[in-house]
């Protein structure tokens, strides 16, 4: 489990590599609504690394679940 420190850290470090945009669906994120979205969900033995973290808006996030593939819901830009 990651704590509130880790967690800025990582959105921090998320937000300068790839900007303020879903992974998913590409709308923009205001500051403090992004959610970490991980690529291979922790209920599948994914870790909390920046390579399996990814920015995503709490739509795609709670949409995708702990699914392996991209939200399947039609999102709007």
């Amino acid at each position: 489990m990651m704590t509130s420190k880790q967690k800025r850290a990582k959105t921090a470090q998320l937000l300068r590599e790839f900007g303020p945009q879903c992974f998913w669906c590409g709308c923009d994120l205001p500051p403090g609504t992004q959610t970490l979205d991980h690529l291979k969900p922790k209920s599948r033995g994914g870790s909390n690394s920046l390579e399996n973290l990814r920015l995503a808006c709490f739509s795609c996030n709670n949409f995708r679940g702990d699914s392996l593939f991209p939200p399947r819901k039609p999102f709007k830009r």
